[in-house]
């Protein structure tokens, strides 16, 4: 399953048509035009999303079990045999004969013993952020006075034309709004604005909090990066009515429900995705996914944020989903074999997501041959995740050297 943003355009393949319909239903109606820069948008309604996930399981007949952790592991040698949960309830032991660690924390594979990393070459995770929404935002004066006043209203590498041709866009930039609203008394944490408008009328969601040295692996940590991300909201919400236009009349409606973790642990497996892989827009031939996400730092320390596209796309292999020494298990999302640096450009949702769909695949696939995850036919895999609409790119073929 896909969504394409460029054109509203859409693929979906292997759906029955109810749940293709339900999904065109809560995918926004927004017609989206590509900008100079060919950029383009496609937003969902993360409430109804959340209950078509729910009905798909269900009616597929999954196993589900919300409010348990993952509190220790089943292992005989390096082979992982299941994991034991706790609850409410207690604790469990689950077995299965693959494990797939979509925990983002590497909860299981660190619990299993496969070997880790931890933020930078320092131990420095980017800072994590408490989003806020709120309501009575005059979405079409602020899209117009940044494409009509450039000059006033700065965004960072998004060019001004974008925001006169789209009704719902992401604002990264107003810097310096910031900045005369840090010298006139205002105690912000973020060097930019960076807001994304919502599918109702007026409906904004504002990414400004930010508590460095967060870690999200220790519920203490969480604890004081909530409390603190809260306290940060009242300043931001009065910069945006007094600094911003269109939030002259914004109300607060909502917070996440909890922190937004960028980073925690990140597994060593057979393959670790760096820097030049992402900036180098590199091909795989075990390519399980291909994505498009810049490079986005938000520094460990202080308040800015590096982000560097590559100018077009690159290749998630499979084996940075396999991890060292621990059978029986994969993992995927912002966990897998990687850099600090190119970590910030694959945990977003939509990689998250494929690599969601290639594990799910591919311990099926290690199931049914009776193979270890790492020793299944990845050819066999791509062609699978093909079939059933998946992006993958034709493969690189290397230029032959003349005389």
């Amino acid at each position: 399953m896909r969504f394409l943003g460029q054109k509203g355009n859409q693929i979906i393949k292997g759906l029955p048509q109810k749940f293709i319909d339900r999904l065109k239903a809560v995918q926004a109606s927004s017609e989206h035009r590509p900008c100079p820069l060919h950029m383009s948008l496609t937003l969902v309604e993360p409430e109804a999303v959340k209950t078509v996930a729910l009905q798909m399981l269900v009616e597929a007949k999954v196993e589900i079990l919300f409010y348990a952790f993952c509190a220790e592991v089943v292992k005989d040698g390096d082979e992982l045999k299941g994991v034991i949960v706790e609850s409410k309830a207690g604790r469990e032991a689950i077995l299965s004969k693959v494990i797939i660690d979509c925990s983002g924390d590497a909860d299981v594979a660190f619990k299993a013993g496969v070997p880790c990393e931890f933020g930078n070459e320092n131990g420095g995770v980017q800072p994590p952020t408490l989003m806020f929404c709120l309501g009575g935002v005059d979405t079409e004066k602020l899209r117009l006075s940044i494409a009509e006043e450039p000059r006033t209203y700065l965004t960072d590498f998004i060019p001004a034309e974008y925001f006169g041709q789209n009704n719902q866009f992401v604002l990264v930039g107003m810097r310096n709004l910031i900045n005369k609203a840090k010298e006139e008394g205002l105690n912000l944490p973020t060097e930019r604005t960076i807001l994304i408008t919502g599918l109702r009328k007026g409906e904004v969601w504002v990414n400004m909090t930010r508590v460095n040295g967060v870690n999200g692996t220790d519920p203490g940590s969480l604890t004081m990066g909530e409390i603190e991300g809260r306290n940060q909201i009242e300043d931001i919400q009065r910069y945006l009515i007094e600094y911003v236009p269109g939030f002259e009349n914004a109300y607060f409606l909502k917070t996440a429900p909890f922190l937004g973790i960028r980073e925690t642990r990140r597994i060593k497996g057979l393959y670790t995705m760096d820097r030049d892989d992402i900036m180098g827009c590199r091909h795989f031939d075990d390519a399980i996914a291909v994505a498009s996400y810049p490079l986005d730092i938000h520094h460990p320390v202080g308040g800015g944020c590096t982000l560097e596209w590559c100018g077009d796309c690159y290749d998630i292999p499979y084996r940075s989903l396999v991890p060292q020494k621990i059978k029986n298990l994969l993992v995927a999302g912002r966990a897998i074999s990687t850099t600090h640096e190119a970590m910030s450009a694959i945990r977003v949702m939509a990689p998250c997501m494929a690599m969601g769909e290639a594990a799910g695949r591919a311990a099926k696939m290690a199931i049914k041959e009776v193979q270890q995850p790492a020793d299944i036919d990845v050819k066999k895999l791509q062609k699978e995740l093909l079939e059933k609409g998946a992006f993958l790119r034709e493969p690189q073929v290397e230029p032959v050297a003349s005389n």
